[in-house]
């Protein structure tokens, strides 16, 4: 027997009780002591089921209320979850194995968004680690997994409104499987981005249920904007008495313990236009960068439009953020041909620092968009598809693929209940030639991407471009240049100048020989065609 401790950290309510498997669910009393109610138990070795109840002041009744800092929920009891091993607390028992795997470089990044229910055929990080090799293949190097924190007990959903932010989703497997996750995609050099959602949490979330004027704002952070989706944490909240910030030491914990217990390499900020603070963001950041100093660390904000002041090239708090405008960019310019726009296409391609995407859960499928017109997804619209993948792997940016666009994944998600329809990946696309082309192609570009470094450098230069005819030439080097097309038509003998070295290119997806001469390329464009040339020495 061991004597362990319980604390709740509650400054503003009045009294509180441990209730546990441990005690047959009788009260155990609590002291109160600086903000934090504490109590301790003489347990054996095992695993327990415990909460706390509370009464808040004012108040005559009593209402239980999961640990805010649970590491384990079990869904159906809806009961905390403890393990005592050797006289201490543990979450698990995992060894990891390979810590010591040199990971890729920030600016090396290939991200595939991903969403464990639907991505792994049995829902769980145990069928991840059945497809890595396939990702590795594909030419993957960092996945960053949808919300794995605990949010809707076991229903189906996206996990954007964390309730226990300590905990993991159940439904997904325990801490061990996810360990082993993390581990077996280090082994092949993938980095796994964790995506958290620090702007708000669910309504039943415990700090909710505690006090919410002390974690929360009192009303709605933006009372004017359209976008919201539950309580909102106040990060500019000061404590005079505990001398803190309540919303910031809560966050900053759960940062540091799971970046700490699961070795992660990056952390997505969900919605951190609306966390509108740069103070917690900066902090958040040197947190989890402390931690794991032996490896690169990748922080990315979700900022709707892109905004450049919150970039660190730009003085502000994270590495990258996450560029909407190229995903409508992109489309706009394959969908409607009434007009070309040059202007944003050469800032989308250039522009550093962020995370482009064609798809990702807040819009529909990019060949869905493709193709929805006619609601008919044939050759028309996979070579637009192609065209796309081309300029998302080939522009300045990190570029991001979600889960089955490679595919030709295109079904639509609707705008009602997304986040709670299932959609399982499609590996049977695979089957139909267009699919394996688009994969191919995919795989092929990112491969190019990794052998060749200006792929990666912040450069882009717009060496030809015309409006009328829909064309754009862009190099990478002098050596590397990406022709775009964006015409339903066919150009025969086009000629483009201005090209920045004479002699033999080949295209290195179709394996076309172009003799230039006179820095002028004379080439056939089909509809929606795409070349990636590179100078032959």
């Amino acid at each position: 027997m061991s004597s362990i401790e319980f604390t709740l950290f509650a400054p503003t309510i009045a009294e509180a009780k441990l209730i546990g498997s441990f005690s047959e669910w009788n009260d155990i009393s609590m002291n109160f002591d600086q903000g934090t109610f504490r109590c301790s138990k003489e347990l054996a070795d095992g695993t327990y089921e415990y909460k706390f109840r509370i009464r808040r002041q004012n108040e005559e009744n009593w209402i239980d209320v999961i640990d805010p800092y649970v590491t384990k929920y079990d869904p159906t009891r809806k009961t905390g979850v403890l393990t005592i091993k050797n006289g201490r607390k543990i979450l698990d028992e995992y060894v990891w194995k390979h810590d010591d795997v040199k990971l890729p470089e920030n600016k090396d990044l290939v991200i595939y968004e991903m969403y464990i229910a639907d991505f792994a055929a049995n829902g769980q990080f145990s069928g991840v680690i059945e497809k890595l090799d396939y990702l590795s293949d594909l030419g993957i190097n960092a996945i960053e997994l949808m919300p794995v924190q605990e949010s809707m007990d076991l229903n189906h959903d996206w996990g954007y409104s964390t309730r226990h932010f300590l905990a993991l989703k159940a439904s997904y497997g325990p801490s061990e499987e996810f360990k082993r996750l993390i581990d077996e995609c280090h082994q092949r050099k993938i980095r796994v981005i964790f995506d958290a959602v620090f702007n708000h949490t669910s309504t039943d979330c415990p700090l909710e249920i505690i006090d919410h004027n002390y974690w929360y704002y009192q009303g709605r952070h933006h009372p004017e904007d359209s976008f919201y989706w539950g309580p909102e944490l106040n990060y500019e909240y000061y404590d005079e008495q505990q001398k803190l910030k309540p919303a910031c030491k809560f966050v900053t914990d759960v940062v540091r313990f799971w970046i700490s217990e699961y070795h992660l390499d990056g952390i997505r900020f969900d919605a951190a236009k609306q966390m509108d603070n740069y103070d917690i963001l900066r902090e958040l950041d040197n947190v989890a960068r402390s931690i794991r100093t032996s490896q690169p660390f990748y922080t990315a904000a979700e900022y709707v439009p892109e905004a450049p002041a919150i970039l660190k090239s730009n003085g502000g708090p994270v590495d990258a953020c996450w560029s909407a405008s190229f995903h409508g960019v992109i489309a706009n310019n394959l969908v409607d041909l009434s007009k070309l726009e040059l202007d944003l296409l050469k800032y989308v391609i250039s522009a550093a620092d962020l995370v482009n995407y064609l798809s990702c859960h807040d819009n529909e499928r990019f060949l869905f968009v493709l193709g929805k017109s006619g609601n008919v997804f044939d050759d028309a619209a996979f070579t637009r598809m192609r065209l796309a993948m081309i300029i998302l792997i080939t522009s300045v940016s990190v570029p991001m693929i979600t889960q089955g666009d490679e595919l030709g994944e295109a079904r639509e998600w609707g705008s009602e209940g997304q986040n709670t329809k299932e959609f399982p990946m499609q590996w049977d696309l695979l089957n139909n030639e267009r699919n394996r082309s688009l994969r191919e192609t995919c795989k092929k570009l990112l491969d190019l991407r990794k052998q060749r470094a200006e792929m990666t450098e912040k450069t882009a230069n717009f060496i030809y471009e015309h409006y009328d005819n829909r064309v754009l030439v862009y190099a990478r080097s002098n050596d590397l240049v990406i022709v775009t097309h964006f015409s339903d038509g066919e150009k025969n003998d086009y000629d483009i100048n201005s090209f920045p070295q004479n002699g033999k290119w080949i295209d290195w997806l179709s394996n076309e020989e172009y003799q230039i001469e006179n820095n002028t390329l004379k080439i056939n464009l089909k509809p929606f065609d795409g070349k990636v040339l590179l100078l032959q020495k």
